[in-house]
């Protein structure tokens, strides 16, 4: 901190500390009652709030103290936007000699212990005009002298780009000192001047930037203004060019906290903003609603025609998928039947029999399952057994199959589409694994992807598909065709993305079969 003397042009700068004291007086032979004085005075202090006793808000373009009604004179000044976008809300100067404000000489805005809080606004940087550069906010005189006039003034300072604050006692004491950082220009800030006997001290945005000891107190020339935007000195003759709102006036030191408050004040004009916000809503909910009453009236026709050309597509496509999977049943009958047929022309009669009580008890299987739409997984899964033994029985066990379950996979929990993995597993025996020589693996996996779809593969290490192609002479599986098509049925019903791929495994090591199906309810 520093204490700067103006003595014949020559400032000599001076560092010192604030020290804060409380002395208690107790004088001999009276006695007091503690607990009654806290019991009448607690109150009060705790509900006792610091006021301004003049406040000049311009809200509204009134330019009248609100508080002890002094009325200023505005030489062409005009109203704009406040720090909130509050239209005519604040006051603007123009930045030359003839646009200032003039608050009056009231003793109220020259108290000797006070402070003095505004906001402020600088949207140019004026280095025209004479005497020190700078750009004046807010002074008032001491004297009728040119030089350690003022009494107490705040000012932009042009070479530093800082706020600088000032009081003065005479030409032999004067203190001095600039905000700590640059002042950002063409942005609203909040700035308190706060002076006593003792010492005086500077705010910016809430903070205290700075606080210096000054030993005096402050006089006033009597008749004299308290103006805003100019200097009206003929040796510093200088100008503000920007906005300036809320100037008040307080009899009193602010302490941090109140300063504080006051940077934090709310919009004043938020209740109108609000009021004006709810008569908006309140007019754009009276059209929509009236545009919705006309649009529904419209549309309850059109949505009714809509939805009894939505039922009948929705019964076209689960036909379309009931006769599908009817086409599948047969598919496989054939196949189980042509199996039977090839042990009995082949004379193994016993082995025949067994086939056929097997194939009976999965045929009964399938039947009792048909009666619905889907099946659980268990159900599927015990299917697919029965179906491989059948099977293991025609190769004589010549393949070993596995069937493998993730542990977030619950068999009796899931419902899937009846009879979509059979023919797959069917296809990697009979023109996968029937005609390979060597060691012959089935592998059947499943799995949940996104909670809503049972991943399925079905992989074995037979012939690949381009070699089936050249021993079956390009022999076209139906099942393929008919899972496709229940699948893109399904996908339209239930708005899914079911998918089937069917992989060639490299150096022709055989196919993998990704079938990705619903879990349905």
């Amino acid at each position: 901190m520093s204490n700067y003397q103006f003595k014949k042009g020559i400032q000599e700068n001076y560092f010192c500390n604030i020290e804060l004291r409380c002395y208690f007086n107790l004088f001999d032979g009276m006695k007091f009652n503690y607990g009654l004085i806290l019991f009448f005075t607690l109150p009060f202090l705790v509900f006792s709030q610091t006021q301004p006793r003049v406040h000049f808000s311009f809200d509204n373009k009134t330019s009248v103290d609100k508080v002890s009604n002094l009325i200023p004179k505005l030489v062409n000044a005009s109203f704009t936007e406040d720090r909130f976008g509050n239209k005519d809300y604040a006051i603007h100067l123009f930045g030359n000699a003839n646009s200032y404000l003039n608050l009056g000489s009231s003793p109220l805005l020259k108290p000797r212990t006070g402070s003095l809080s505004f906001w402020v606004k600088v949207e140019n940087a004026l280095w025209y005009g004479t005497g020190y550069k700078t750009n004046p906010f807010i002074l008032t005189k001491r004297s009728k002298e040119n030089d350690f006039y003022e009494s107490y003034a705040l000012y932009y300072m042009l070479e530093t780009k800082r706020v600088s604050a000032l009081c003065t006692k005479d030409s032999t004491n004067q203190v001095f000192f600039s905000s700590k950082n640059n002042f950002d220009i063409q942005k609203w800030h909040h700035l308190v001047f706060t002076y006593d006997k003792d010492s005086a001290a500077f705010y910016i945005d809430g903070d205290l930037d700075n606080r210096f000891k000054t030993g005096f107190e402050l006089e006033f020339l009597e008749d004299d203004s308290v103006l805003v935007g100019v200097t009206n000195n003929k040796k510093n003759n200088r100008f503000f060019s920007g906005s300036i709102d809320d100037i008040q006036f307080y009899h009193q030191v602010l302490t941090d906290q109140e300063v504080e408050a006051l940077y934090h004040s709310p919009d004043p004009n938020r209740l109108r903003v609000l009021f004006d916000s709810l008569k908006l809503g309140a007019g754009f909910a009276l059209l929509a609603l009236l545009v919705y009453v006309l649009i529904r009236r419209h549309l309850k026709r059109k949505l009714k025609q809509y939805q009894e050309t939505l039922k009948l597509q929705t019964r076209l496509l689960e036909t379309e998928l009931r006769v599908n999977r009817a086409l599948m049943n047969p598919h496989f009958i054939f196949n189980s039947l042509n199996s039977i047929q090839n042990l009995i022309l082949n004379k193994h009669n016993d082995e025949a029999n067994v086939y056929l009580l097997k194939f009976s008890k999965l045929m009964r299987k399938i039947l009792e399952s048909n009666t619905t739409e889907n099946i659980s997984l268990a159900d599927e899964i015990d299917i697919l057994k029965r179906y491989l033994e059948l099977e293991q029985l025609r190769f004589q066990e010549d393949f070993t199959y596995s069937i493998t379950l993730d542990d977030s996979v619950k068999s009796t929990q899931i419902r899937i589409p009846i009879m979509m993995i059979q023919p797959f597993v069917e296809n990697a025996i009979w023109h996968g694994l029937m005609n390979k020589e060597g060691e012959r693996i089935l592998e059947i996996r499943f799995s949940i992807e996104d909670e809503k779809y049972l991943l399925c593969i079905v992989e074995d290490n037979g012939l690949g598909r381009v070699e089936r192609e050249n021993v079956l002479k390009e022999k076209k599986s139906l099942a393929t065709f008919f899972v496709r098509s229940r699948l893109d049925l399904i996908n339209k019903i239930h708005n899914l993305e079911c998918d089937l791929q069917i992989i060639d495994k490299p150096n022709f090591g055989g196919t993998k079969v990704v079938l990705r199906l619903p879990i349905l309810k």
